[in-house]
């Protein structure tokens, strides 16, 4: 353990990958508060390539990063190890100052999707753990990334409107602003005629679930767009929010969901483009 601020470790098999992603939104996130290492069990011989595209959307760094493999000194020191996935096995050392933990990563490419979009999915799960971790090791709160804002969407049944909002949102912002969404009466599943009118959109929604809305969700967004759920919604003082007049989709045919996927779509391009005003052009309809 150092003296001067907690320690962590990340691993994974290769350390070409996500070992490489959380350290570096360790660092973006952290800011010299924590000191950050990564290894793998079986080193790779260069970093991957996407993974490093993925975490400098949302500002942090791993490009000058090569993959190396785990020191057992370094192992014993530090003060937190984290494996990431099933393939890397770490076991204590004797004198081992700090605990193993194991992050059970999503793996977007079990549900078909792969590339650019499976990375962000990785890089968003891996972000958001790597948060927790720190507010664990420093006792920081609300740990964010700087400059990255945070939007919650919330309709009734989640299977819908703020679905494909939600999904609009994570396409058009490139993965600068972080996306929820929830419903005060969650449904059993996604419309499929909203994933339809997404697909012709490019944008794959076949893998969301509804989820229930948590005060939690309110909590940790900047803004809260709701869309007919009412008072369902918690409120907290200085959120924004707003309320969304969108037709419901549900019990819709393709003609008739496509114009309110594409009234979904202008307001999300303003909402990118006033969130992120340096980068709005990525909101363009290409």
């Amino acid at each position: 353990m150092t003296d001067s601020k907690p320690s962590v470790l990340f691993v994974c098999a290769k350390n070409g990958g996500k070992s490489q992603m959380a350290a570096a939104l360790m660092e973006h996130h952290a800011a010299g508060a924590v000191e950050v290492h990564s290894a793998g069990t079986a080193p790779g011989t260069r970093i991957n390539a996407l993974s490093a595209e993925a975490v400098a959307e949302v500002g942090a760094d791993m490009s000058s990063g090569v993959p190396k493999p785990v020191d057992p000194e370094l192992l014993r020191r530090v003060d937190r190890v984290v494996v990431l996935g099933d393939e890397a096995k770490v076991h204590p050392v004797r004198g081992m100052a700090g605990t193993v933990e194991t992050w059970h990563t999503d793996e977007p490419s079990t549900r078909g999707i792969e590339g650019a979009e499976r990375m962000r999915l990785v890089r968003d799960d891996i972000d958001a753990r790597v948060r927790t971790l720190l507010s664990e090791l420093t006792g920081a709160e609300d740990v964010r990334a700087p400059g990255r804002p945070s939007v919650l969407f919330v309709c009734v049944h989640n299977a819908g409107r703020s679905q494909m909002a939600a999904a609009y949102l994570g396409h058009l912002s490139g993965g600068r602003i972080e996306v929820r969404s929830a419903g005060s009466a969650p449904g059993d599943a996604v419309n499929p005629v909203a994933v339809q009118a997404m697909a012709e959109e490019g944008i794959d929604m076949s893998a969301e679930q509804p989820k229930v809305l948590t005060d939690e969700a309110v909590r940790d967004s900047d803004v809260v767009i709701t869309m007919g759920c009412g008072d369902a919604c918690p409120y907290y003082p200085g959120k924004r929010y707003e309320d969304w007049a969108l037709e419901d989709p549900a019990g819709q045919g393709l003609e008739a969901v496509r114009p309110i996927r594409d009234e979904i779509r202008r307001r999300i391009e303003a909402l990118v483009a006033e969130l992120l005003p340096a980068g709005a052009e990525g909101a363009s309809r290409g």
